[in-house]
């Protein structure tokens, strides 16, 4: 889409056209809006959108649940909520700027269900649902299952308060989603050889998916379960009506167990357990059961006929999904992502190199595991789309001298821990004369920045008295000065400031006679790409306020009574 978008092509129908078997309309819609607004493709600024996508939609899901089950419930929501966002389990979600979808498919889902399977028929809310049903088709191929959730969770109510009339409307419009979601799939013809081919494969997968966060452990699936069915368990046996918190967690467990059921079925092959980025979905299978578990301890334990046994029991559930949730965490730790920054590094060097000489050797010349595809060759080879490359794999803008005195600043004049590949470009006062060369460097005019925000690389001591570095603009003479928080040393460091309204020089000084510095050619950046990472430095903020806000909670609820539903 960007490439016709860029060169003036674009049309609405390219957003909804179908990528493999999905049709992820708002993925798209997100990301041609980011594109739009930032000037620039940048996937840590989708990332970064993404990750507010997810946070606000798990953090609604908690606002409904806590209404459901009174304030006190955060004391169990806030920590389960949490260990599903903050953990890295679903890594591939969190570092992908184009795994949008499973958010969208997570936020339609559970809205769905909530307003569609806890409302009425013909109510504001249902018809809201019958809205946010539709839209689940149009994340991932799976958003149909929200419907058909929806239609077990009435079934439920329906068996149990004796009245099935009053839900026909709701299965009837839930059963035209289903089958709408199912003529929406389109075959590419290759997800053939992903799909189990045995039901002894089936049967695996599908253990391996319930069985979350153990997906390794199949057998482990029935004690997974254990709390949601204890829980549907006590209220088929209760003489009282489901209550709207108990449908809700229900009808979150089913629809957690029917996304691992389809996960296990189109990518099983082998009986192979899920991958990192269909864990979002399947870590409200343990959300479902703690919140289930809470329900059991606050409304049914008098009923229990062996307390000790099903307190036993609940407790070694916690223990283990605590234990596997370290063990997700661990693995994503030590081999998911290790592995792919490593091979992601060697991809972006090699781009860079591509960008900047168009010679297919320097990708050619990595291994196979680590090369960019010749498809990414080509299309970092069209004009319309090097236009909006991110600033990591840009073509910089060129900066060539104009006088340098003392000979201190040359070409490639640095002390890196680990040499620039000879693609790149740098200039820098680590001569002849090592750290003691002095001088200066002012470079011949910088065409004008296209974007708002520029990045500079840079190495050495640069931050220290006697080093500096700086962009002067040729109309008006105004300065930029390039400085980073702290010396980076013998390694690159980036630097990102307000690029200079027009055309620039480039003005480096070296008078310290024990110091170097070096700098690369300024990458141009959008502004949300520049504020994004504005944003990400501050995180520790985002901690401390939320730990402040949980613990605010915390005392609220213990100075007022209880809330009842």
């Amino acid at each position: 889409m960007f490439i016709p978008y860029v060169s003036g092509k674009f049309s609405l129908t390219m957003l909804c056209t179908p990528h493999n078997e999905h049709w992820i309309v708002f993925t798209r819609i997100v990301d041609m809006i980011l594109l739009s607004l930032n000037g620039q493709w940048d996937n840590l600024l989708e990332t970064t959108c993404n990750a507010m996508i997810h946070c606000a939609g798990v953090a609604g899901f908690g606002w409904v649940m806590a209404s459901l089950m009174g304030k006190r419930s955060w004391l169990l929501l806030w920590p389960a909520l949490v260990l599903a966002l903050a953990l890295p389990f679903a890594w591939e979600n969190t570092l992908w700027g184009y795994q949008s979808q499973f958010y969208f498919l997570l936020i339609f889902s559970w809205l769905s269900i909530w307003l569609l399977g806890l409302n009425e028929p013909w109510s504001a809310r249902w018809w809201l649902g019958m809205v946010t049903a539709l839209a689940a088709l149009f994340t991932v191929a799976t958003g149909f299952l929200a419907a058909t959730t929806v239609i077990a969770l009435t079934m439920l109510k329906a068996f149990k308060q004796r009245d099935w009339r009053r839900h026909v409307p709701t299965w009837g419009f839930c059963i035209a989603i289903i089958l709408l979601g199912l003529l929406l799939k389109y075959s590419i013809g290759t997800d053939e050889v992903d799909k189990v081919h045995s039901a002894g494969e089936l049967l695996m997968a599908l253990g391996k998916s319930l069985a979350w966060p153990w997906v390794i452990l199949p057998w482990y699936a029935p004690l997974n379960l254990f709390p949601l069915l204890l829980l549907l368990w006590m209220c088929l046996r209760s003489p009282e009506p489901f209550k709207p918190r108990e449908l809700l967690i229900f009808g979150m467990g089913i629809w957690a167990c029917s996304q691992g059921l389809a996960g296990a079925y189109a990518r099983g092959n082998g009986g192979v357990g899920p991958v990192s980025r269909y864990m979002d979905s399947l870590s409200f299978i343990s959300v479902s059961g703690a919140l289930a578990a809470w329900v059991l301890l606050k409304d049914y334990r008098p009923r229990f006929r062996n307390g000790p046994l099903v307190f036993t029991a609940l407790a070694c559930w916690t223990l283990g999904c605590l234990g596997g949730l370290g063990w997700l965490t661990h693995n994503a730790w030590t081999e998911g992502i290790p592995d792919v920054s490593e091979e992601r590094a060697a991809q972006t060097k090699a781009s860079r190199a591509w960008v900047l000489t168009g010679d297919p050797r320097v990708f050619l010349a990595q291994p196979a595991d680590k090369r960019i595809s010749p498809l990414a060759a080509w299309l970092m080879a069209n004009p319309e789309l090097r236009s909006i490359l991110p600033a990591s794999v840009r073509e910089p803008l060129q900066v060539t001298p104009a006088q340098i005195t003392s000979n201190a600043f040359v070409r490639n004049g640095w002390r890196l821990e680990t040499a620039d590949p000879p693609t790149e470009t740098s200039w820098g006062s680590y001569s002849a004369q090592q750290s003691a060369a002095q001088g200066t460097f002012e470079s011949q005019p910088v065409k004008r920045s296209a974007l708002p925000y520029l990045e500079i690389s840079v190495a050495g001591d640069l931050g220290m008295d006697g080093l500096s570095l700086q962009m002067v603009e040729l109309n008006g003479g105004r300065v930029t000065e390039v400085r980073p928080s702290t010396p980076p040393g013998g390694e690159w460091v980036n630097v990102y400031v307000k690029a200079p309204a027009g055309e620039f020089k480039v003005m480096a000084r070296d008078d310290s006679g024990t110091k170097w510095f070096a700098f690369k050619e300024p990458r141009e950046m959008g502004r949300w790409s520049f504020w994004t990472l504005r944003l990400l430095a501050a995180w520790k903020w985002f901690v401390v306020l939320g730990v402040v806000g949980f613990l605010a909670n915390v005392a609220g609820m213990f100075r007022r009574p209880a809330e009842t539903n």
